[in-house]
């Protein structure tokens, strides 16, 4: 296990400081999006009264500010979807460098 380990640490270090699993993160980030247009798809069908196309649920889904919606997807990929997130220094620094509240108040 430890070997194993040790090695995970090594190729992502030799990564060249690149996500080791880019290409699964993107993938998962395809599926979160289309979850997300699908929904508001349902919800904008509701308001109107009609069965909305896919098009025009994602036309506007789209022009609303989503920014942060991709940092909030990386975060919860890298904290809990990654296989490689114990291992993984990209997604350490990345975690480490985001600003979050906490979940209880002092006092």
């Amino acid at each position: 296990m430890q070997k194993q380990q040790t090695t995970d640490i090594n190729e992502a270090q030799e990564n060249g400081g690149h996500c080791v699993g880019i290409h699964e993160l993107l993938d998962w980030q395809i599926i979160q999006y289309r979850k997300e247009v699908a929904t508001h798809r349902l919800d904008l069908s509701k308001v109107e009264g009609r069965c909305v196309a896919w098009q025009e649920a994602e036309k506007d889904f789209n022009s609303a500010d989503r920014t942060a919606m991709g940092t909030k997807w990386r975060v919860e990929y890298c904290s809990s979807v990654c296989p490689s997130k114990d291992n993984c220094l990209i997604a350490a620094r990345f975690l480490q460098s985001k600003k979050t509240e906490p979940l209880y108040r002092v006092g």
